[in-house]
């Protein structure tokens, strides 16, 4: 059960775009807005979490770890104490 509201501004430039794309997907403007809000959220959670490296950023990635920098480890060490 949705209890829960909320508002937002737009221009009528955006509520017409917003209006035409909820239309064409057959979905009301709300409906639009919360799926598009929670597509959006679980994005920006995804990249939160995920490190997505390609080929050579992933060699470089373990070849640091198989060879840590001295000075990184220090200021990693560092930083775990005062987490």
């Amino acid at each position: 059960m949705r209890s829960q509201r909320l508002e937002l501004r737009l221009t009528a430039a955006e509520r017409e775009l917003d209006n035409a794309a909820a239309s064409a997907v057959g979905e009301t403007l709300s409906d639009f807005f919360r799926h598009a809000a929670s597509t959006r959220a679980q994005e920006v959670l995804a990249d939160q979490s995920e490190i997505a490296l390609n080929t050579d950023e992933a060699m470089r990635f373990l070849d640091a770890l198989d060879e840590p920098d001295p000075e990184t480890v220090v200021r990693l060490r560092e930083l775990s104490r005062r987490a």
